[in-house]
């Protein structure tokens, strides 16, 4: 649709709500005119707040469409309306509509540039469509908002993981690491990457590091991968590669 055509479309479909209020209101006066008691108009008749509300409560269960349907009305009464937007993104979002998803994070963002869940979620979209390097960057920028959360460094170390750049990768579990000495699922996928970096005695101190906290926490889970790890990184630790491949691949000596 052309931008006049949809210019004209909005108003056409707002004069058109703004016409079935006005119808209802004089009903009510009528109504109240002859004695009765005149009925509320409904609270999402001209409110793109409640219209937006109730979009997030049929997401709540399921009903993507109808929220799709909410989302469009309030967005006729108010264009600019960024939770509108934003309350669209994440329903297409959880309705594996990735497209529509990006788009709608978008105009909530080109509205307001620091609307930091819509960068989340279009960060979390692009990593489904597998754009690691766009999910990075919309993740960076939440960063920047949250510089003191650990978990987006375990999320950007992640997509760096994914792209093959383990020095990357390991900057940002450093620093979500710096600013929770606890996370231990940073510990154990630090050591991880210290491993394919081929650095044994940093790869070792971060299991042990993990294998601390594991034990404080009583999680055998975690204290059974560090454990293994720990071994592996120990018999690794003074052999050359080609010995290693002559030991652990077939045909065995």
């Amino acid at each position: 649709m052309e931008p006049n055509e949809n210019k004209k479309m909005k108003t056409i479909l707002s004069s058109v709500a703004l016409k079935n209020w006005l119808v209802l209101l004089s009903a009510n006066l009528l109504f109240a005119a002859c004695g009765g008691e005149p009925e509320s108009p409904p609270e999402t008749a001209a409110n793109p707040a409640a219209l937006t509300r109730d979009a997030e409560a049929k997401q709540q269960i399921g009903a993507y469409e109808e929220a799709v349907t909410q989302l469009n009305a309030a967005l006729i009464i108010d264009p600019d309306y960024i939770p509108a937007h934003y309350r669209m993104g994440s329903v297409y979002e959880e309705w594996d509509k990735r497209r529509e998803a990006v788009a709608a994070y978008k105009k909530a963002l080109a509205l307001d540039p620091n609307h930091e869940a819509a960068h989340m979620g279009l960060g979390s979209v692009y990593a489904k469509m597998t754009k690691n390097e766009l999910t990075i960057e919309e993740y960076k920028k939440v960063a920047a908002m949250k510089p003191g959360d650990p978990v987006i460094h375990f999320k950007i170390a992640l997509e760096y993981w994914y792209l093959l750049r383990p020095a990357d990768a390991a900057e940002h579990y450093r620093k979500a690491i710096k600013i929770d000495p606890d996370y231990l699922q940073a510990h154990l996928n630090l050591a991880s990457v210290y491993e394919r970096l081929k650095e044994w005695d940093l790869a070792l101190a971060e299991i042990e590091a993990s294998l601390k906290l594991a034990r404080a926490r009583n999680d055998q889970q975690a204290i059974s991968i560090a454990e293994s790890k720990q071994i592996i990184f120990k018999g690794r630790m003074n052999v050359t590669a080609k010995d290693w491949d002559r030991k652990s691949q077939p045909p065995f000596e």
